[in-house]
């Protein structure tokens, strides 16, 4: 077995050291992912200090509006940047996804200044006030920085894109801590940082991306080019875009039913932020590696696909294993002694959907799999069904009295049995063995749970943690 293990970790240090190789190419994003990784560790317990659960809510709310309706400047389009043989048609496909961009923020512009009518049909959304006005100045840099990471994994400007991303991140949480202080804990602090953060970082995306050919954006603009790749590219806006509005949308359902209660919110807002780290460090990391591989290889070599895609789950689930599992017993007593009796309630919903989060990390980063095979349509199935899975139960939950922390609970049940459904599928259809793979899953996932759960009965005197 130890023989096996540092077998496996030669070869993997040797594929490292290979120039432009899958394994070098993830260690490059991996690596400058740490650093964001120990900055948000470090940083996220002050900051949560600073403003409490109750602006955590409400940046919660306004980050949601954020996400959904920059949605909508992509269309899935920015997943096909690494297909175009020619740099001629990658770069239609970018000036597609920038006009996009431009009417939805011109949208964006109008719900602030129409803000109170909008208020009136969603009362609940009223504490965001005037600074709703930022929506369109936040989409704008959003979704700058969106396409041009897509197009810095096209150019295989890893090193590149780590590089900003990582910055960003880490100026980010310095503004926040910064501003916090300075104000006493602003309630929109968090929601002023967001915007100005990335407002500057948009503009040095947008310089790196002069060595990219950015400078043929305007002088080489054709609407008929424009029209041609977009239909040639159509299954992504058919079946991408869907899946993945459909799939943020449903991630995001306890903070539009709870955020009467915007402390609850808070909590929900704050767990997801930091169970989100493992995910975006390992998880999304090696995803913008996977797809440029993916769909290298999907045609020219599927059998090599496959070692990939069971090579990446394996270490997924090996690495993400008990530091999850730890989670789902202890994490109270952490956000309890780190961050204060007030982000407690965020520690127990930790706990709800620290399962959760553990099968979206195995599963998510091989979805890609399913858009190199030409398979969108199955992953847009999954999230229409996981989707209206969560509703449903969330629903009855709440009408039936038993509280949002039951809701969260339920919420979290249902999302871990479908993201163990989905690597199931994923590594059927790469060709592996995936009933048996799903099953010891499930069996060393149920061990582990079982020894944290003891050990938590000797520490504690109770075997979950409870709001």
């Amino acid at each position: 077995m130890l023989r096996n293990i540092l077998e496996h970790l030669r070869n993997d240090l040797k594929r490292i050291r290979t120039k432009d190789s899958f394994a070098r190419n993830v260690f490059t994003v991996f690596s400058g992912n740490s650093v964001v990784l120990l900055s948000q560790l470090a940083l996220t317990p002050l900051i949560a200090r600073v403003y409490g659960p109750e602006a955590y809510g409400i940046y919660g709310l306004f980050y949601a509006i954020l996400l959904n309706m920059a949605a909508f400047t992509d269309l899935g389009y920015g997943s096909a940047y690494v297909l175009p043989k020619e740099d001629k048609d990658y770069m239609h496909l970018l000036r597609l996804n920038l006009t996009l961009l431009a009417v939805v923020v011109v949208l964006a512009l109008g719900m602030g200044l129409l803000r109170e009518p909008l208020y009136t049909l969603f009362p609940n959304w009223r504490p965001m006030g005037a600074y709703l006005l930022l929506l369109p100045i936040g989409l704008l840099a959003f979704g700058l920085i969106y396409f041009f990471t897509n197009s810095f994994t096209r150019f295989r400007a890893f090193r590149l894109s780590v590089m900003l991303g990582s910055t960003t991140t880490i100026a980010l949480r310095g503004f926040n801590l910064g501003y916090g202080l300075v104000t006493r804990g602003a309630m929109y602090g968090l929601i002023v940082g967001e915007v100005v953060v990335n407002a500057a970082a948009a503009g040095a995306y947008t310089v790196a991306m002069r060595r990219h050919g950015l400078g043929t954006l305007f002088s080489e603009w054709s609407w008929a080019s424009i029209r041609r790749i977009a239909m040639e590219y159509k299954r992504y806006p058919l079946f991408t875009f869907p899946e993945r509005w459909i799939a943020q949308l449903g991630s995001q359902l306890p903070i539009f039913l709870l955020i009467a209660d915007p402390v609850v919110v808070g909590h929900f807002a704050i767990s997801t932020a930091l169970l989100l780290i493992p995910l975006r460090l390992l998880g999304y990391s090696l995803n913008t590696v996977y797809i440029q591989k993916a769909a290298e290889t999907v045609d020219a070599d599927p059998a090599l696909l496959g070692r990939i895609t069971l090579g990446l789950y394996q270490r997924l689930f090996w690495i993400g294993l008990v530091p999850f599992t730890a989670m789902m017993f202890f994490s109270d007593v952490v956000f309890g002694f780190i961050m204060g009796d007030a982000w407690r309630g965020a520690g127990v919903i930790t706990a709800y959907m620290g399962l959760f989060y553990f099968f979206r990390l195995t599963s998510e980063p091989m979805s890609t799999l399913f858009y190199a095979q030409r398979r969108e349509h199955r992953l847009m199935i999954f999230q229409v069904i996981l989707a209206a899975a969560r509703l449903v139960v969330l629903l009855v939950i709440l009408a039936t009295g038993m509280g949002a922390a039951n809701g969260i609970l339920g919420f979290s049940i249902v999302s871990a049995l479908g993201y163990l459904i989905l690597g199931h599928l994923l590594l059927q259809s790469s060709g592996q063995n995936a009933g048996k793979l799903t099953l010891r899953a499930i069996v060393v996932t149920t061990a582990a749970c079982a020894v944290f759960m003891g050990l938590r009965f000797l520490i504690i005197g109770d075997i979950w943690p409870t709001l």
